[in-house]
């Protein structure tokens, strides 16, 4: 028996089993987690609890991290790409400024020349009408040849004093071609031809002396005139227009121009145009029958409200003069109350026999009774002008007066 060891305690056999077997897993763990030296830098130096908690923590917190050193090298390249974007929209803006800069000069130029063709217009249709007529022309001085242009101006007086006007206006156009200084031989000589119904020499007569510079105002109105002869509206509308350009103070072209505005059913269009010849009307009547005329396009626009009040307004006073109680039956005929519209037209009959029916004539003239007595032999009876006047012919001087 071994000798025991007097100052140690003695040790239990399972103490002594368990020491022997801890001790001998300790070196078999010790054995096996043995790692090369390739192996330890692969995986790092070996850690305790605490550092691997702390190495978790920041594990943790390290996408982070991550993110932040992506998000530095991607900031230049945003800020690029804002500027490449920048640099892209200050392209597409330029491109579109200029393209609208294009664009307005290119309308503009187009307006410059619009209007310049427009106030050529007529010059250039008169040197392609020229060049047309040449032969004409030299046919004209050859047969008056021995003649001066003088001359042939006081013949062409002498003839048209004789009735023989159509010698009197080849006289005129020869003369005009022998002296183009002459002024208003042309648009003479077409008038002559307009006075006796051929409207197609006047209209090229007048169409010359437009070219010519000579009576512009008249000759415009006469081609208005003949235009509204061949019920073309929109060439008519076009000739007084340029008659009251070239004459502004004359009642008679936007009177003229009123009333192919409703013959081209355009009554609102004529309202201003009334108003714009009352205003330059010499004489009240032709003040009072534009005025008139303007209620009636009133009346075929459907403004009635406006149209009673006014009357209204007007049956103050006292007595209604003519041109108001012809309204008054207008607004009946519009509202269809053709007896009671009868009885006014009569009464305004009756009223207007001391200036022989003119005024009256004017009135029941005007197309808003014309179309209403197409649908009423009553009114059409009522609207008849006694002593052989057709209304056109009833009219004041002032509005058939011819320009000069």
């Amino acid at each position: 028996m071994d000798e025991q060891d007097p100052e140690k305690p003695d040790a239990s056999p399972g103490e002594t089993t368990g020491e022997i077997s801890s001790s001998s897993d300790t070196e078999g763990q010790q054995q096996k987690l043995q790692l090369t030296p390739e192996q330890r830098r692969f995986l790092g130096g070996a850690r305790s609890l605490h550092q691997q908690s702390t190495g978790g923590s920041k594990l943790a917190q390290s996408p982070p991290a991550s993110k932040s050193k992506a998000a530095a090298p991607d900031a230049p390249r945003s800020s690029e790409q804002k500027s490449r974007r920048r640099a892209r929209d200050w392209r597409i803006s330029t491109a579109m400024e200029m393209e609208k800069i294009a664009l307005l000069i290119g309308a503009l130029m187009f307006l410059g020349g619009a209007f310049y063709v427009g106030k050529k217009y007529e010059y250039w249709k008169y040197v392609i009408a020229s060049r047309r007529q040449a032969a004409v022309a030299a046919k004209m001085t050859r047969e008056f040849a021995d003649t001066s242009a003088e001359d042939l101006v006081e013949n062409a007086v002498v003839a048209e004093r004789t009735g023989k006007w159509d010698e009197a206006a080849k006289r005129l156009i020869a003369a005009k071609y022998k002296n183009a200084a002459l002024g208003g031989v042309l648009f003479h000589a077409g008038k002559l031809f307009y006075d006796h119904s051929d409207l197609d020499s006047a209209d090229r007569l007048f169409e010359n002396s437009i070219g010519f510079g000579e009576n512009i105002d008249g000759a415009n109105y006469f081609r208005g005139m003949i235009a509204i002869a061949r019920s073309d509206f929109a060439a008519a509308e076009r000739f007084f227009e340029a008659a009251a350009n070239a004459a502004p103070f004359n009642a008679d072209y936007y009177y003229s121009l009123a009333e192919t505005l409703r013959k081209d059913h355009r009554p609102k269009d004529s309202i201003a145009r009334y108003e714009q010849a009352a205003r330059r009307g010499v004489v009240e009547e032709q003040q009072a029958i534009c005025r008139f005329k303007a209620r009636m396009a009133e009346l075929e626009a459907g403004d009635l409200t406006k149209v009673r009040s006014e009357l209204e307004q007007q049956q103050i006073p006292g007595p209604l003069s003519v041109d108001w109680v012809m309204t008054w039956a207008a607004l009946e005929i519009q509202q269809a109350h053709i007896e009671q519209a009868v009885r006014l037209i009569e009464q305004a009959h009756d009223a207007d026999q001391s200036r022989l029916f003119a005024f009256f004539a004017a009135c029941v003239g005007d197309r808003f009774f014309s179309v209403a007595c197409q649908n009423s032999p009553e009114l059409t009876r009522a609207c008849r002008v006694e002593r052989g006047k057709a209304p056109s012919e009833a009219l004041p001087e002032s509005l058939k007066s011819e320009p000069h």
